[in-house]
């Protein structure tokens, strides 16, 4: 008789934590993280984010996000069996991560720019232009900055401004700050 009592207490008190725990649990994921608006920012301005399950850079990328990740304007580029998908192919998209702006890219820097020409392999070029170069655009270097620009034409530079168009896109490790600042976004 005084087993049963105890399993029935030790029972009431499993569902009760296990209420609580999902009661927390509900509320975590029901606030918004401080990152929410801007990802809805990125898909609302037409950015276009793109992708690959197997790419830690891409990982890397969303995590900055955290839960807010869901928002963001992701394209998945691979298939289960590692070839692209049509639309990523269709993007001339050949690198991950790599970013999109309707209205193209800026960004500042006083450094000169390596600029590899479209079709890698070319003699001469350096030997980070053999590994970066693109095949359908030059790729852009700069020194202030740990990712390339792909253009298919020339940015137009004002001072220290270059201007990319919108079929330029961004590759590589991609700071916050610098997404927020190519929509025009403060970040918390």
């Amino acid at each position: 008789m005084k087993s049963k009592k105890t399993i029935f207490i030790l029972s009431i008190f499993v569902v009760i934590i296990v209420v609580i725990g999902l009661g927390l649990l509900m509320n975590r994921l029901s606030n918004p993280s401080k990152f929410d608006d801007f990802a809805k920012s990125l898909k609302s301005s037409g950015a276009e984010f793109y992708g690959a399950f197997w790419c830690p850079h891409c990982q890397t990328q969303k995590a900055e996000f955290g839960s807010a990740k869901q928002y963001l304007p992701y394209i998945e580029c691979s298939n289960p069996d590692n070839t692209q998908t049509q639309i990523c192919t269709d993007a001339k998209i050949e690198s991950y991560p790599t970013w999109k702006f309707k209205s193209g890219i800026t960004l500042a820097s006083d450094g000169a720019p390596i600029v590899c020409q479209a079709k890698p392999g070319i003699k001469g070029e350096s030997e980070i232009c053999q590994s970066i170069a693109s095949q359908y655009s030059k790729t852009w270097i700069f020194p202030d900055y740990k990712f390339s620009i792909k253009s298919p034409t020339d940015p137009v530079k004002t001072g220290n401004v270059w201007k990319f168009p919108s079929e330029a896109e961004a590759t590589g490790e991609i700071p916050l700050s610098f997404l927020a600042q190519q929509i025009g976004y403060t970040l918390p």
